[in-house]
């Protein structure tokens, strides 16, 4: 019987230093999502600021709370895309980034501008 709690000890453990391991990660790609929308806002001038990134761990996405000339804003962004992002930052994946930032925005306009 004592062997049987230590090991419920030692997994209880494991499985929590998992968790914390897990939510340092999603801390850290937050960070990193944070950055890369911040070079989009960068370019839209200094009306444009990123409040807040936000994991939606029921929904599976990434909240962005914008500040806009309007008002803040709050911008959706499925995991699928960070990840593809994140991992590759190729410059597609970027522009697909930026897209939908400008989409979320209501800046559709600018999603077929050329680029400065």
């Amino acid at each position: 019987m004592a062997r049987g709690i230590a090991g419920s000890e030692e997994e209880f453990r494991r499985n929590k230093a998992e968790s914390l391991a897990a939510e340092d990660r999603r801390r850290q790609r937050g960070r990193d999502l944070g950055e890369q929308v911040q070079v989009v806002l960068s370019k839209l001038g200094a009306d444009y600021h990123l409040v807040s990134v936000t994991w939606n761990g029921d929904r599976l996405t990434w909240i962005l709370e914008i500040e806009a000339p309007g008002g803040p804003r709050n911008v959706v962004l499925s995991w699928e895309l960070v990840e593809d992002v994140l991992d590759s930052r190729a410059p597609s994946e970027l522009q697909r980034l930026r897209n939908m930032v400008l989409f979320g925005l209501g800046l559709r306009d600018l999603i077929f501008e050329k680029q400065k």
